[in-house]
């Protein structure tokens, strides 16, 4: 079994990540994940996937210190 130690910033990179891959599944095979996933809350599907980006896109230029190093 695998130990995985799962961060709020290694949760959140995953959350990016996954938003990222729907999107380009979405424009590329027409398919959406997220919808088919979530059903009627997609909305805050896309809201929670967007602020992972933001908070892990942030963290990694330096502009917010959200993570502890």
């Amino acid at each position: 079994m695998v130990d995985l130690d799962l961060d709020a910033e290694m949760a959140a990179t995953i959350g990016a990540a996954v938003g990222s891959i729907n999107y380009g599944a979405t424009e590329l095979l027409g398919t959406n994940y997220m919808a088919d996933l979530l059903g009627s809350n997609v909305g805050l599907g896309y809201i929670a996937v967007g602020a992972a980006g933001v908070v892990v896109v942030t963290d990694h230029l330096g502009v917010t210190e959200v993570f502890d190093e």
